[in-house]
């Protein structure tokens, strides 16, 4: 039986399409005509200045076919937008030969107008703020090539150019990243109405059958009471998975000294029959090493223990973050440990305790402390300072 047929769903890759792209491509494509159509206006306002107008048609046909063609593209790429940005330059150079030199030196607007900026937005839509910038690059580099002297209008032009991609691409990224923490907050809907359902399944057969078996076993005795014990952990890891909600893994983000990693996710793995793991409601990012490290520690305190605490000893981990700090809290009902324990135990060589965990911390910067309430057990307090942490996400 699988639990989580949902968690699938949060392996897919992100393809950055539907709901923005899509519009903007349309606008994009409405773009594309009308400023085709104003700059046939400019042409046809300055013709008395026109010395050549096969070139200015040529041009209008190319770019009006393209503004056909593009929109009909399954996706745009790099290739369709460097055919675009030469469709672009190629009129902006054709400035200078189909005016007179009179109007070229006097700063006449280029042949394409501004139709130059459909593959500024085209390289934004593709690849946020850097398609965008490279793109008005390219169109400025042509502009500043085809102009005798650069005057303010030039400059102006290219000015609003870069502010177009960069506007444009930082709009496209920011709904981009919308997109995917939608699909990801669907995806994580959809494993908890799945998980709701099968844990109701799961109660009605399943965990009825095992509650018959632990009172039947309790009834009989002897060999039932082995069972009876069996069937009650059963039953008590059981009630726990289908309970308790585990943050999705495979979210790290970064790489090598920079990755970032949800420390919420990496504790709840540690859930078993006799280990129950409560963590707060978001996740907890912090530095892939340090996670590594905090995991390692906790791991070495539930083996001590299983070692130690004495037979039927259950444990809980206790994972707390604000702006102090993080704290993650290992307490079991053993049979608790003499005070001078960890002091008798270094003497003897054994470093479980003040290397493999207290160690660990004291290298974060944080410290590890340990407490034996009269009652019995042990709890182990691990803490971190702020610095380690990379952040909470509610």
């Amino acid at each position: 039986m699988t639990l989580d047929p949902g968690a699938s769903s949060l392996r897919r890759h992100y393809h950055p399409t539907p709901l923005f792209d899509s519009a903007g491509g349309r606008g994009l494509a409405v773009y594309r005509f009308v400023s085709l159509a104003y700059a046939a206006i400019l042409v046809g306002t300055h013709r008395e200045h026109v010395v050549l107008w096969w070139p200015i048609i040529a041009f209008f046909g190319v770019a009006l076919a393209w503004s056909v063609v593009a929109p009909l593209l399954p996706r745009p790429t790099w290739w369709a937008i460097g055919l675009e940005l030469t469709i672009a330059c190629a009129g902006i150079f054709l400035t200078s030969e189909v005016y007179t030199p009179a109007q070229v030196s006097a700063g006449i607007s280029t042949v394409p107008g501004v139709w130059s900026a459909s593959g500024v937005v085209a390289g934004a839509l593709l690849a946020g703020m850097r398609g965008g910038v490279i793109a008005a690059t390219v169109i400025a580099a042509a502009n500043l090539v085809q102009a005798e002297e650069a005057g303010q209008l030039t400059w102006h032009n290219i000015f609003l150019l870069y502010i177009l991609g960069l506007l444009i691409g930082l709009a496209v990224q920011l709904a981009r990243e919308s997109q995917k923490r939608l699909e990801q907050a669907l995806a994580v809907s959809e494993r908890l109405a799945e998980r709701e359902r099968i844990g109701r399944e799961v109660h009605d057969g399943v965990l009825q059958a095992l509650a018959l078996i632990h009172r039947r076993g309790r009834a009989l005795g002897g060999e039932g009471e082995v069972l009876a014990d069996l069937a009650a952990d059963q039953e008590r890891s059981l009630r726990t998975l289908i309970t308790r909600f585990e943050p999705a893994a495979g979210q790290d983000r970064g790489t090598g000294a920079t990755a970032v990693t949800d420390l919420a996710a990496r504790l709840a793995s540690l859930r078993s029959g006799v280990v129950d793991v409560v963590l707060p409601a978001g996740a907890v990012r912090v530095a892939a090493d340090t996670a590594d490290e905090v995991e390692a520690a906790v791991r070495a305190a539930l083996d001590n223990v299983a070692r130690h605490a004495g037979d039927g000893a259950r444990a809980w981990v206790l994972l707390d973050a604000d702006d102090h700090g993080i704290e993650v809290v290992v307490r079991d009902n053993g049979i608790g440990m003499a005070p001078d324990r960890l002091v008798q135990a270094a003497q003897e060589g054994r470093l479980g305790a003040s290397s493999s965990i207290r160690g660990r911390m004291l290298d974060l910067g944080g410290d590890a402390s340990w407490r034996t309430p009269a009652a019995g057990g042990t709890t182990l307090i691990l803490t971190l300072p702020t610095s380690p942490v990379a952040g909470s996400t509610p």
